[in-house]
């Protein structure tokens, strides 16, 4: 049975072990079909997800849950997503990527997707904040993949923190800003009648690039504005390669967040 098939449904545990090992030989040949970018991934057989982004464990983790899942009807999707185990526990060196990202999303809340606009290179915003070395320290406890943290100004209430300048970027600035709009800290909450002196965090978009004072001179000063899909396009060309469609990838990763912020209610 090769594996493509998708014939079988019922096979012994030889021809099961032969078929995983054949999956993972075409993965090895065919890694372009999993990689999205140095740090994230893609299941190559679940192809109804749209396309749906992973952080190194995240992908080991739904392929192991598939693979755990499948019942006799789906074994050829056991096998594949066995095989794709297999594969990144042996091929994979993810020491080096940022498997600590949890699964949040690639998402913009206002559903204006791949035409939002950000500040380039990705900037995150820390309102009300009195030592860098606290916010630095707190950023840290949240699992916070940051290049450099920095303060306005001596006595100033925003902190600008910086992300790596690729898809592994943005992927922990999202995860950033998630990490305080779980807990009602975002930028609307920020700018509600009712915030408080505690920390809030966004990311920088269009909106605080044009923002009048301290905050939207060190942005244009330091970025320029750029939508997920002019990235995308630049990195075609500079590459020559497809890159996943991320438009859909936003749309599906919408409803993980979903999950993910009904199981934080649920605690």
């Amino acid at each position: 049975m090769s594996c493509s098939s998708e014939d079988e449904t019922d096979i012994s545990d030889s021809e099961m072990e032969e078929y995983v090992d054949r999956c993972y030989e075409q993965l090895k040949v065919e890694t372009q079909k999993l990689k999205f970018s140095d740090t994230l991934y893609r299941c190559p057989y679940c192809p109804g997800k749209k396309k749906i982004v992973y952080p190194f464990k995240d992908i080991l983790q739904h392929a192991s849950d598939v693979a755990k899942g499948s019942q006799n009807k789906d074994i050829k999707h056991k096998g594949k997503h066995l095989g794709l185990v297999k594969y990144l526990k042996s091929e994979v060196d993810h020491e080096d990527l940022s498997s600590e990202l949890t699964a949040l999303t690639l998402v913009d809340q206002q559903g204006s997707g791949v035409n939002e606009l950000f500040v380039w290179p990705w900037m995150g915003i820390v309102a009300n904040v009195e030592s860098v070395s606290k916010l630095k320290n707190d950023l840290v406890k949240r699992g916070v993949d940051a290049v450099r943290v920095r303060q306005l100004a001596s006595g100033s209430k925003y902190a600008v923190v910086e992300f790596k300048k690729d898809w592994s970027g943005f992927y922990g600035a999202i995860t950033f800003e998630k990490g305080f709009e779980v807990v009602n800290h975002g930028r609307k909450d920020y700018y509600s009648p009712n915030s408080s002196d505690e920390l809030y965090g966004w990311v920088a978009r269009d909106g605080d690039y044009n923002s009048e004072g301290i905050l939207g001179e060190f942005l244009r000063k330091n970025g320029d504005l750029k939508t997920v899909g002019d990235l995308e396009n630049e990195e075609k060309r500079k590459n020559g390669l497809l890159v996943a469609d991320l438009s859909n990838t936003i749309q599906e990763l919408r409803m993980r967040l979903e999950k993910n912020n009904n199981y934080h209610e649920q605690d």
